[in-house]
């Protein structure tokens, strides 16, 4: 019993090893600072990236344990396999296979040195024999993501448009014997709920619109993935509360007629938020069949600011994101001396202003900007006020183009939104004079 415990520790040792060495080659390669020091915008992207690599939901609450190796327990296998998948390893069983533990060469060199001493032809072939045989014990004891195919999961709308909105997620895990099992709104992990084997239905409210990938997890793993998408009447205009971003502030109307969305900092003000935190967005967003097309093949322009005389706040910082079946393209924009905090996503590449020459979409939002964002065939060039600024490609498409959304630190402005399929023919359009 001692040695089997003694083995057990030795064993629970190497795998906290190999999390060291995994959490290593994911901020080299993804040029990420020191586990330690990673900040809540990393483990929100590591998250979404983790489960766009690997199919696997990660929440940033158990991303900051491993980091910080924070547990009692070794994490489940799915949980190493989606680190290791991160990286483009197989497995977790892969990731260990091509990163050996170096362990008795470096803290064992006295008994290393002893061993060699003996007569090699004794000590060859009962190694050999040992790692043959640890080998086939790794893999007839290694955990494969188990099938969930018969798990049932769907959803219906409380209301046929608008938010707020209820959906009614029908589901029949009752066949497995589960750990744990959850059903998560969208890629937010803040946006999930704890269901019961026994049970069947399961409510969410949806406050913010958008075609949402809802996901039905069991033991941290992603078994169905089903849309949801919850559509506005027109532009909806609202606050994003810095005392619970998770439910916003909903602003009725257009308030000015100069032929522009914009939220003025005394509506903001008149809706019970503190102008002096410095803290809160406004969003508007459209999305229904009106704004439609081919989300790999489109071109967008528009025209936006977020001056600080009309209530932007500091680093004027202002997002546009075109929303698909699979995903979401988005661009950032901000004063020039804070481009460090931008990122970018073109179908499932993310770029960071942590680890990549941003200085492009650094600019002047005090004025108006006109941007122009083309996509042919996975191709993608941005214009900035006449200007091509950057230029990309990416893998994996958002399918088909289901709306659009702004997002400003502070009050922004949209002027006008245009979008056209690539005959080049004009779509949508929205100059904001009759709102």
């Amino acid at each position: 019993m001692v040695q089997k415990i003694k083995t057990m520790q030795n064993e629970t040792g190497q795998e906290k090893e190999y999390i060291r060495i995994i959490l290593e080659q994911i901020s080299s390669q993804l040029k990420l600072k020191n586990p330690e020091y990673w900040q809540q915008r990393d483990f929100e992207n590591l998250s979404n990236q983790i489960e766009e690599k690997s199919g696997i939901s990660l929440s940033v609450s158990t991303l900051k344990r491993i980091s910080k190796r924070q547990f009692q327990h070794i994490p489940q296998k799915n949980t190493l396999n989606a680190l290791a998948q991160l990286i483009d390893y197989k497995d977790w069983y892969d990731f260990k296979l091509q990163n050996p533990l170096l362990e008795e060469k470096e803290v064992g060199t006295k008994r290393v040195k002893k061993e060699l001493k003996l007569n090699r032809k004794f000590v060859f072939l009962p190694l050999f024999g040992a790692v043959v045989l640890l080998i086939v014990i790794l893999i007839l004891n290694s955990e494969t993501a188990q099938s969930y195919s018969e798990a049932r999961f769907s959803s219906r709308k409380n209301v046929s448009e608008g938010v707020p909105n209820t959906v009614i997620f029908d589901y029949d895990i009752s066949m497995y014997d589960i750990d744990s099992a959850f059903i998560q709104q969208s890629w937010d992990m803040r946006r999930r709920a704890e269901i019961k084997k026994g049970e069947k239905y399961s409510t969410s409210v949806y406050y913010f619109p958008g075609y949402h990938r809802a996901k039905l997890l069991i033991n941290d793993q992603l078994v169905k993935e089903i849309p949801v998408y919850i559509t506005t009447s027109g532009w909806l205009q609202l606050i994003q509360n810095p005392m619970n971003d998770l439910i916003p502030i909903y602003v009725q109307g257009n308030e000015n007629s100069e032929g522009r969305l914009y939220i003025s900092p005394e509506t903001v003000k008149n809706n019970n938020v503190d102008l002096a935190d410095n803290k809160h967005f406004t969003s508007f967003y459209y999305v229904n069949d009106d704004f439609n097309g081919d989300s790999d093949n489109f071109t967008f322009e528009t025209r936006i600011k977020n001056s600080l005389d009309e209530g932007g706040r500091t680093c004027q910082f202002c997002e546009i994101s075109i929303f698909g079946e699979f995903g979401r393209h988005f661009l950032q924009f901000c004063d020039p001396g804070c481009i460090g905090s931008l990122y970018l996503k073109f179908g499932d590449e993310y770029t960071s202003g942590k680890n990549n020459d941003l200085s492009a979409f650094g600019t002047d939002l005090n004025h108006w900007n006109d941007v122009k964002m083309v996509f042919k065939n996975k191709m993608v060039s941005v214009f900035l006020n006449g200007e091509e600024i950057y230029k990309t490609s990416y893998q994996n498409s958002n399918g088909l183009i289901k709306g659009v959304s702004y997002r400003f630190a502070g009050s922004g402005s949209v002027d006008y939104a245009q979008l056209y399929d690539t005959i080049p023919k004009l779509v949508f359009s929205e100059d904001f004079e009759a709102l």
